[in-house]
C-alpha cells in the first residue's frame, strides 16, 4: 500500500512540475482578446473604427467614433456573438512569438493623414499593440491582418 502511495505522489509531483514549466510559456491558448482598428487624425466624421474580440465572453464588439462633433457623430457600439469555431480560425493565424517580437510602430502610421491600422493582443496579464500604416501588411502577421480586415468590414456595415 505504501508503494502505491509513493508512486502516486511521485506522479503528481512530476506532473505539477511539467505544468509549471508549460505555464511559463505563453501559447495561443492563453490569448483572451484580440482587437483591431483604424484611425485617421485629420478627420471630423467617423475617424476611428475598431473591433474587440474576446474568447472569455465569446463576443465581438464593433465600435466607430468621431474625432470631432460628438453630437453630429455619436459613438456607435454594438455587440455580436463570436463562437469558438470563429475564435479558433482567428487564433490559428496568430504566431504570438512573432507578434511579440514586432516593434510597436511599423513604418509611419497616419503620416500626411494616410491613416493608421493597429492590432492588439491581450494574454496572461499582458498586452501588446502594433500600429502600422493603413492598408499595408506587416511581415509575419500578413494573414492575421487580412482576416481582421474582413471581420471589420463584415461587422461595420451593421453600425
Amino acid at each position: 500500500m505504501l508503494w502505491y502511495a509513493l508512486v502516486i505522489t511521485l506522479l503528481l509531483v512530476v506532473r505539477n512540475g511539467q505544468s509549471a514549466k508549460t505555464n511559463t510559456i505563453c501559447k495561443n491558448d492563453d490569448i483572451y482578446a484580440i482587437s483591431s482598428g483604424t484611425s485617421f487624425g485629420e478627420c471630423l466624421e467617423y475617424c476611428r473604427h475598431s473591433i474587440n474580440i474576446t474568447n472569455v465572453t465569446s463576443e465581438l464588439v464593433a465600435l466607430k467614433e468621431s474625432n470631432g462633433d460628438q453630437v453630429k457623430y455619436p459613438t456607435f457600439r454594438r455587440k455580436f456573438c463570436f463562437n469558438s469555431v470563429e475564435w479558433q480560425e482567428l487564433i490559428v493565424l496568430l504566431d504570438l512569438e512573432k507578434f511579440k517580437m514586432l516593434n510597436e510602430i511599423q513604418g509611419c502610421p497616419d503620416c500626411a493623414d494616410g491613416g493608421a491600422e493597429w492590432i492588439e493582443v491581450n494574454w496572461s496579464k499582458k498586452s501588446k499593440r502594433v500600429t502600422f500604416e493603413y492598408e499595408t501588411l506587416v511581415d509575419g502577421i500578413e494573414e492575421l491582418i487580412k482576416y481582421l480586415r474582413v471581420l471589420r468590414e463584415k461587422y461595420f456595415k451593421y453600425l
